[in-house]
């Protein structure tokens, strides 16, 4: 199944993911564009580099100008877009799918965001057109450029909330694991020149990804291993394509991708307080946080542009999403993993406190979580939820979401799978398991 949302088109390679279909839907992103300069880069799926061609041939046929930056992280594209100058990124990955999957995601820049309705007017240009193919003498050119690493990463050190010094003066150990990813080499790089002490994990690029692309708990039992081996101060995990980050505490014990934002927020609520932007799904722990400095929060529908769109119109400070995607306008308007390292290890570096212990002392809900096959029969059975729970406060923006004093359930489509996401939060697990049952039985699946 061919999925295309705000979060960009991504499918089974060979199945649903085609070349005609890559190169159509590039092509279309050009279009919009109207031409100009535009830089791609991917992740390291095995598909990456066939899928790369057929996007970049799409895009040099309508005019564009392609920068081509190879193997590099999402967030780095965005950055790339506006350092030299672009129209427009394209980023070539699946993020979190397993290997099989890949996927085209469409980017601005800091200063030009790509909205939810340009992206759906993107896919009507590749569906229905027109698109304007170039005579053979105006058709676009390819270059190069692998000399990204530095620029993002000294985006990143210039920042207000990002205490380098304090860093280095820590001297602090940390184990990455880079799960073959795209940030074996950016986000190795970065910890170096924050000074740390660096204890690398997957960070070598195969054929097959050595672990699960999600850096859930059950994918980082190498990570959790390599911190108590090495008495690290924390572990790090990233997803293929670093814009997803998440925390191993210096136990060795997985924190939960969740708490990556909330540490991030408190942060820089600390430093730089302003508005917060979350999505629906991500845990009302970052709201509490940002009304105890005495900020305000807000929620959007899930998927990236949704947030950073809503992060603009209220001049957010900080933001992002619960599956360890840390957004700073400042930076950019999109999740970055190297962004989500800096920020965590400067709240740690300053606090002189274990990172369990800071984790701890923040507000604190648990969550229960499942995933099934996406009913045909989606709007019926959210429909039950929302009758059922009529005495709770109701939010339809995506899917259906019902907050009560002391939880919350939320039932959505996926924008990135074919499947629906069943959550529910609350002060304790048990409550938060009766929660999640509850829903499954009232919506009969």
């Amino acid at each position: 199944m061919l999925m295309r949302s705000v979060s960009g088109i991504r499918g089974i390679v060979g199945a649903d993911l085609t070349p005609e279909v890559v190169t159509r839907s590039a092509a279309g992103f050009g279009t919009a564009l109207k031409g100009g300069r535009v830089v791609v880069a991917r992740d390291t799926r095995p598909t990456g580099p066939f899928i790369a061609e057929a996007a970049i041939s799409g895009l040099l046929s309508v005019g564009c100008d392609v920068i081509d930056i190879g193997i590099a992280p999402t967030p780095t594209v965005p950055l790339a877009v506006t350092h030299l100058k672009a129209a427009g990124g394209m980023a070539i990955t699946a993020s979190h799918n397993p290997i099989e999957w890949n996927a085209l995601k469409f980017l601005g820049s800091s200063r030009k965001l790509l909205s939810p309705a340009m992206i759906d007017g993107i896919y009507r240009l590749a569906d229905a057109g027109p698109i304007k193919y170039q005579a053979w003498d105006k058709i676009g050119q390819r270059s190069y450029n692998d000399d990204m690493i530095d620029m993002h990463i000294a985006r990143i050190l210039r920042l207000a909330p990002v205490d380098a010094r304090a860093i280095a003066r820590r001297k602090l150990k940390v184990a990455y694991d880079a799960g073959g990813g795209a940030g074996a080499r950016y986000c190795t790089a970065l910890l170096r020149r924050l000074g740390c002490r660096v204890h690398e994990i997957h960070c070598t690029v195969g054929k097959r990804f050595p672990r699960g692309p999600e850096p859930v708990p059950g994918n980082l039992k190498d990570l959790c291993a390599a911190v108590r081996r090495f008495k690290a101060d924390i572990g790090f995990a990233t997803d293929p394509d670093s814009d997803r980050l998440a925390i191993v505490d210096e136990r060795g014990r997985p924190i939960g991708e969740e708490r990556t934002l909330a540490l991030a927020t408190y942060w820089v609520m600390m430093r730089t307080p302003g508005p917060v932007v979350i999505n629906l799904s991500t845990s009302r722990a970052v709201l509490d946080i940002a009304r105890a400095f005495g900020q305000r929060g807000y929620t959007s529908k899930v998927g990236e542009a949704n947030v950073a769109e809503m992060m603009r119109g209220k001049r957010a400070v900080i933001g992002g999403e619960g599956n360890g995607g840390v957004i700073m306008p400042e930076l950019h308007y999109g999740r970055d993993a190297l962004l989500g390292i800096a920020l965590v290890l400067s709240l740690v570096a300053n606090q002189w406190d274990c990172v369990s212990d800071i984790s701890q002392a923040l507000p604190t809900y648990f969550a229960a979580k499942t995933k099934i096959p996406r009913p045909n029969d989606l709007p019926r059975r959210l429909k039950l939820l929302a009758t059922y729970y009529i005495k709770g406060r109701v939010d339809d923006r995506d899917g259906i979401k019902i907050e009560f004093d002391d939880g919350s359930i939320h039932a959505r489509p996926s924008n990135t799978e074919p499947i629906m996401r069943i959550s529910a939060e609350a002060r304790t697990q048990k409550r938060a398991k009766g929660l999640l049952a509850e829903a499954m039985k009232v919506m009969k699946v």
